[in-house]
């Protein structure tokens, strides 16, 4: 936790501030509540629904009156999407909240209690500590287009996600009854390996079947333009040398068919899914300085403003550096030292993917992000590995991108001479 996020928050903060930390759940939320000097004042649980909203701010506002105190500060871990639910509560009645790290809260419960004693009540205690103390993040709901923008995001994930676990599970299958498979065909978009597929994936199947009825049955489940016949005869010379399983055929080829189906629903679903999210990405107003930039396509862009959100809420480039967890930060011990130039890898791993490559992009592209990347390796005083290297461009074309949105300007390549 930053110290100067910490003082901030600390001023922020009056005198007599109350500190309310929530643990939430699908069913019940328990609340403690705390004051400035750390006194538990009162503990209560409310259910997950409008009667159990009211009550626990109507609790919250009497213990304020009761303590004469102007305000109370509503702490929470960012628990699955029951955070979004109280905290937009919150702030239709203008109440004051904060997120909690559920790490930090995990680490401090542990040093506190040794005996790794956990319950709802120790939890939500801590929380109100933490706030107390400071250590929270500034962390708020998404307002219209980037809230959007960010659930078109998830459901892209997701896509992705299940189509790696479909291709994953049909190397699998094909792997048992035709191994030899991939020396024709190297990967599973080709129209002409998915015909061959729905119809029979075996090399054992194969050999039962003439070269023409072989190429007949094919071209029959065939939906392309032009079936790749050359690839289809050489599947056929390697049926009669595959080492793939003789039993349960009939299994695995429907379980195949099931599968690679699926496969097609989620690709279809992915492009409607990104057709969407690049839509939404054109009405904002960044969209075009970010697309500028010759390293990033729409689907990128899109992406990365899901993470980030709406940068008008950021003050400095150096926030969007720590939220992609690439600042370097100090690993040592004693005469240890894991890296010269370690990141700190503890903000949002999707945005440092998204910035590695499209860093690999820039140094392709662009040919002055590739000397200075060149330069970076090369120079005499402390030269850089490849890596540390990318590391520093990564860095650069994340403030890049900040002083396109900022400045309202499009990229010129001449930005890839500073360092």
């Amino acid at each position: 936790m930053d110290q100067s996020n910490i003082d901030r928050q600390l001023v922020q903060d009056l005198a007599g501030t109350l500190h309310a930390g929530v643990d939430l759940a699908l069913e019940k939320n328990v609340v403690v509540v705390i004051n400035e000097k750390a006194e538990r004042l009162d503990h209560f649980s409310f259910p997950q629904d409008r009667g159990g909203y009211d009550y626990f701010l109507r609790r919250l506002e009497g213990l304020r009156q009761k303590n004469q105190t102007a305000k109370v500060v509503v702490a929470m871990e960012p628990t699955n999407y029951f955070w979004k639910l109280l905290a937009r509560e919150l702030e239709e009645k203008q109440q004051t909240y904060r997120l909690v790290n559920a790490y930090t809260v995990k680490k401090h419960r542990e040093g506190d209690q040794l005996d790794r004693s956990k319950d709802d009540r120790r939890d939500a205690g801590q929380i109100a500590e933490l706030s107390r103390n400071g250590k929270t993040t500034q962390t708020q709901l998404q307002k219209g287009a980037y809230e959007e923008l960010r659930q078109y995001a998830t459901l892209y994930h997701q896509l992705m996600q299940s189509i790696r676990r479909e291709k994953t599970i049909l190397w699998g299958l094909i792997g048992q009854v035709f191994p030899e498979l991939v020396r024709a065909f190297k990967d599973l978009e080709g129209e002409t390996y998915r015909a061959l597929l729905m119809t029979c994936a075996a090399a054992a199947a194969i050999r039962q079947l003439s070269p023409d009825v072989f190429l007949t049955q094919v071209r029959a489940t065939y939906s392309g333009k032009r079936l790749c016949v050359s690839k289809l005869k050489r599947v056929y010379q390697l049926a009669f040398r595959s080492i793939g399983v003789t039993e349960g055929l009939q299994a695995i080829q429907l379980a195949i068919q099931v599968h690679l189906t699926q496969l097609q629903v989620f690709e279809t679903q992915l492009e409607q899914a990104n057709g969407a999210m690049t839509a939404r990405l054109f009405s904002l107003p960044e969209a075009l300085y970010l697309l500028s930039c010759p390293c990033l396509k729409p689907t990128s862009a899109a992406l990365f403003l899901a993470e980030v959100g709406d940068p008008q809420r950021y003050q400095k480039a150096a926030q969007w550096v720590k939220l992609a967890g690439i600042q370097p930060v100090p690993n040592t011990s004693g005469r240890k030292q894991r890296s010269r130039t370690p990141m700190s890898h503890q903000g949002r791993s999707r945005v440092r993917t998204l910035l590695y490559f499209s860093c690999l992009r820039m140094i392709q592209y662009d040919t002055r992000f590739a000397q200075l990347y060149s330069y970076l390796q090369r120079r005499k005083d402390n030269p850089l590995t490849k890596m540390q290297a990318l590391g520093v461009l990564m860095n650069k074309l994340l403030h890049i991108w900040w002083a396109l949105i900022q400045n309202q300007t499009f990229y010129n390549p001449s930005f890839g001479l500073s360092v």
